[in-house]
């Protein structure tokens, strides 16, 4: 059933963290979640005159496709969506899923291979240099982890991925000019007494550009 929330989600995604342009191409990849949310987001790139791409996992599938890879499978699978990702300006990634530890018995040469072969020149050597936006979408796993009802873990969730992050990202400027004009900093607490320096080290605003929820602001 449709939420009024993830159409506003969908827009901040769209327009605001991938800043979409008419014409681009944007991937949207999601796994576990649901069909109404992923309709709103396709929605929503063609409201910005960009074109969708869709891709539609299932983690139990992908248990499967892991369970059984291999160096050769991965370096074929990597070709076939590098190609893919190297067309598009902007991706959009949504994970849910019913289960956290679905993957906890696959072989861990499998799970490395993947990793290197795979995520590695399709996400790392492409997708990091495209428009990019990634999060997690709630679920009865996800609630069931936070002690909370799905319905009470979904409005925490919505409350805060659909704050205004523009409003947030100009906020933050204030403690961006401090953070650039400091040298010493302090931690101090029962047990604790730390002093270093970030003279020199650019600060960096999380404001809901990569990913959603956000905002924290860090040096190193």
């Amino acid at each position: 059933m449709k939420d009024s929330r993830m159409t506003i989600l969908a827009e901040n995604l769209v327009n605001y963290s991938c800043n979409v342009q008419p014409g681009e191409n944007v991937l949207i990849e999601v796994n576990g979640v649901d069909s109404a949310m992923t309709e709103e987001l396709v929605k929503a790139v063609y409201k910005a005159g960009g074109f969708p791409f869709v891709e539609i996992n299932d983690q139990r599938v992908n248990r499967a496709i892991l369970m059984g890879t291999s160096e050769e499978h991965c370096k074929r699978w990597a070709d076939y969506d590098a190609y893919r990702m190297q067309n598009m300006d902007a991706y959009i990634g949504i994970r849910g899923g019913s289960n956290t530890f679905e993957n906890s018995d696959v072989p861990s040469d499998n799970i490395k291979t993947y990793s290197i072969v795979y995520q590695d020149k399709v996400h790392l050597d492409i997708r990091l240099s495209k428009k990019w936006v990634i999060l997690r979408y709630p679920n009865p796993s996800m609630a069931q982890l936070a002690q909370m009802s799905t319905e009470k873990f979904e409005d925490f969730y919505f409350d805060v991925c659909n704050l205004d992050y523009g409003k947030m990202d100009k906020a933050m400027d204030a403690l961006d000019e401090y953070m650039q004009n400091t040298d010493k900093v302090r931690i101090v607490s029962p047990g604790t007494d730390l002093t270093f320096s970030i003279k020199g080290i650019r600060g960096i605003k999380c404001a809901g550009k990569m990913n959603i929820p956000d905002g924290e602001f860090y040096t190193a």
